[in-house]
């Protein structure tokens, strides 16, 4: 360092706004020893001998890495910039960068290869849990979950895989299973014909008996997975299973 040419002054956003930073954390993955980094917002009005429920937004697909290290989040894409909104509601809110998502290297990434669905889910619980054994504030009887495309796959996937831990989720227009739009998950899951194990792991409508929480999916008519979550429908429906369901008429992805 040579000289600081200048020093931003955000006094009047700590004092006015009462703005505090969000909190890095670091936790394990599911695993037990590979290092998981996200990103935990408070509301402006903190009170840590108070309990507050608990949102995780969620992307997880294996082409983005979601929770920047910077002053803002703007430019993060999707629903993350909602975080900081939430959190000013009077939520505590997280999310986590877990196993399978880019800029850690190929054998961080490749955990998801041909097994998409398997430890995704996992990895996000584990961190739930650490980071709630160190902070008693995180409510864990109210827990809820939200994410729009891939995101939206996976609050539908962490609904059932972990019912007991997610009580709530907004799924945005979700892929249901790997088989629809293939060719988009073709990269990380070789062809269906040679990893049928794998595809059908991955359909979270052959899960559908397991929702006990409740859950919204949002779709646009237009959309390129609007068939997926019609098939979601159907499952819960078969399951007997209750869901909320909001159609957006000729809107797209």
């Amino acid at each position: 360092l040579l000289q600081i040419l200048s020093r931003a002054n955000i006094d009047a956003l700590k004092e006015e706004l009462k703005w505090s930073p969000p909190e890095e954390f670091v936790v394990k993955a599911a695993d037990g020893k590979t290092d998981l980094y996200g990103l935990l917002f408070k509301p402006y009005d903190f009170d840590p001998n108070k309990k507050y429920p608990v949102i995780e937004y969620i992307y997880a697909g294996p082409q983005i890495n979601l929770w920047p290290y910077t002053f803002t989040i703007d430019a993060q894409p999707g629903m993350a910039k909602l975080a900081p909104a939430l959190a000013q509601l009077g939520f505590i809110v997280f999310g986590v960068d877990a196993r399978g998502t880019p800029g850690r290297g190929k054998e961080f990434q490749d955990v998801v290869y041909g097994h998409f669905g398997r430890h995704e889910i996992p990895d996000h619980v584990a961190t739930l849990q650490q980071l709630a054994e160190k902070r008693p504030y995180m409510d864990l009887s109210r827990v809820g979950i939200y994410g729009y495309s891939w995101g939206g796959y996976f609050t539908i996937r962490a609904m059932l895989l972990a019912p007991d831990v997610y009580h709530v989720g907004i799924a945005g227009s979700p892929p249901v299973d790997a088989y629809t739009g293939a060719t988009i998950y073709e990269p990380y899951m070789g062809l269906p014909e040679t990893n049928k194990e794998g595809y059908e792991y991955a359909s979270n409508a052959r899960l559908a008996g397991n929702l006990k929480g409740k859950l919204l999916l949002v779709e646009g008519t237009s959309d390129i997975w609007f068939a997926d979550t019609m098939k979601m429908v159907e499952a819960l429906i078969r399951a007997g299973k209750p869901y909320d369901l909001i159609l957006m008429p000729g809107q797209d992805h």
